[in-house]
């Protein structure tokens, strides 16, 4: 074997090396990238996930509530010291509880999700001016005004989880 073709060989495989090593790297950098993506829409995903189960706990309990409302209201005639018991506890749990909404409309807006935020703040006003309806705030009570409350208090959950949904089908690969 001559010098020549020692030198040829030798530049040969360092040219091969040299492109292997050239290739990996901008592999490996696409896989660190499309990893982190990867990690950052699935955050993304638990994030909202975490705030539509805390969403439906306190769902839960203003149903409850608006249940045992409608109930003993269409008690003739009702009685606003029983009505007071039944709904006690539940009102504890929902004051209890009122503390996820505002954990979570600051998770939405740190993560940048304000219109998300906007719908958390406006379903949990809405909660607010029920829970002030049961405690005989707002005036007269009636079936019809405590029914629209139920289909608003709906209505509004409804819109606020579309709003969710958009936010969790934007975040694509």
């Amino acid at each position: 074997m001559t010098y020549l073709e020692i030198l040829d060989t030798s530049i040969k495989i360092g040219l091969g090396a040299l492109i292997t090593g050239v290739i990996a790297y901008f592999n490996q950098k696409a896989n660190i990238s499309a990893s982190i993506t990867k990690e950052n829409l699935q955050f993304n995903r638990n994030l909202l996930t975490n705030i539509s189960c805390d969403i439906e706990e306190i769902n839960h309990l203003i149903l409850k509530m608006w249940a045992i409302f409608e109930f003993e209201t269409k008690q003739i005639p009702f009685n606003k010291s029983k009505i007071f018991e039944r709904l006690d506890s539940l009102r504890t749990s929902l004051f209890n509880d009122f503390n996820l909404l505002s954990k979570n409309e600051g998770l939405l807006l740190l993560h940048s999700y304000s219109d998300q935020q906007e719908k958390l703040r406006a379903y949990g006003e809405l909660l607010g001016k029920f829970n002030s309806y049961t405690c005989f705030r707002n005036g007269d009570v009636n079936s019809n005004t405590t029914a629209e409350y139920r289909i608003k208090i709906l209505e509004t959950r409804k819109d606020l989880y579309l709003s969710l949904n958009k936010a969790l089908t934007e975040q694509t690969y």
